[in-house]
């Protein structure tokens, strides 16, 4: 009796185990065909390319009465299909404000975390969401991304002057480490001069992070006018940063002025439109593309879009 209890006890053991066995292998399974099924997707969508853009008339007026066929969109010279067209007005909103506290700004700073603070919240909508990073020698994330404009509020106001300018380090960190995590429309608000003198990485490479981002850079002069300190600065970084991404450079010459180019922008970011094409370039080989978009029918509008954009690799 004795054995044939330790038979028994052996055969459910051996039981207990095997299913155990069976049912692993089974996830497994599934797991293994559920993975292959993700990856599949991806690989449909992976040419998928998101262009956000904005027109204007010579005078500067946004222009957000066109439709699909208005625009003529080509990749590296070649002319590709819109799939996909809208306005952009309610879909989320990243923002990522970059304010510059090196010595320069001293007697302006005070000015550029109200002139924010007024922007995050008039721009704001329940489903966005909006990051601080003040920079100077080095760069620090003041507030991650929230919906919370008092929390915002609360920290833009809590930066301080520090020494030296890593405009560069920011912005690649702002698009490489948050930015490219995100998804929707994504804009960084930089509030520099444009002098940079403390970074470890280049302006190319800053700008190329933003690209891989999807990120539109939209920059603010606290150096350009009388009021700002003439001819100081660096003025072609920032228009630099601006163009390559789609966004726009200003240079307030007033005190009013800083505040007129938080509302251009906020017009600007409510002004979109997104045009969406398959690349019919497959190569996956992370090399840079250039994008133009025009408007054949539609004399003396000017689109502003980023220049290109950079192939997702295997």
């Amino acid at each position: 009796m004795k054995q044939l209890k330790q038979s028994r006890n052996y055969r459910d053991i051996y039981t207990i185990t095997l299913c155990l066995i069976t049912i692993l292998t089974i996830a497994l399974v599934r797991s293994t065909f559920s993975s292959q099924e993700k990856i599949t997707t991806l690989r449909v969508d992976v040419n998928l390319v998101n262009i956000l853009c904005t027109v204007q008339s010579k005078q500067g007026q946004l222009i957000n009465t066109l439709n699909k066929n208005d625009f003529l969109l080509k990749e590296d010279g070649k002319t590709q299909k819109i799939i996909h067209f809208s306005r952009e007005v309610t879909l989320p909103l990243t923002l990522a404000v970059l304010i510059d506290t090196s010595p320069s700004v001293q007697n302006i700073l005070s000015l550029e975390q109200q002139t924010a603070v007024e922007f995050l919240k008039s721009v704001l909508g329940k489903q966005d969401l909006a990051m601080l990073m003040n920079f100077d020698r080095s760069v620090s994330l003041i507030q991650d991304f929230t919906t919370s404009i008092r929390h915002l509020e609360k920290s833009i106001y809590s930066v301080s002057i520090g020494g030296g300018t890593s405009l560069h380090d920011a912005i690649f960190l702002a698009s490489d480490e948050k930015l490219k995590f995100e998804t929707g429309r994504k804009a960084i608000i930089l509030i520099s001069d444009g002098a940079d003198t403390t970074s470890k990485l280049k302006r190319k490479e800053a700008i190329e992070a933003a690209q891989r981002a999807d990120t539109i850079i939209y920059s603010i002069s606290n150096r350009i006018g009388g009021f700002f300190g003439a001819n100081r600065g660096s003025p072609g970084t920032l228009k630099r940063y601006a163009r390559a991404t789609g966004g726009t450079a200003f240079f307030p010459k007033k005190p009013q002025n800083f505040k007129k180019a938080f509302d251009a922008i906020e017009k600007e970011l409510r002004s979109q439109y997104l045009l969406s094409y398959q690349s019919s370039n497959r190569n996956q080989n992370g090399k840079y593309r250039s994008i133009k978009i025009r408007l054949p029918k539609k004399k003396g509008l000017r689109v502003k879009a980023r220049k290109g954009y950079y192939a997702s690799t295997l």
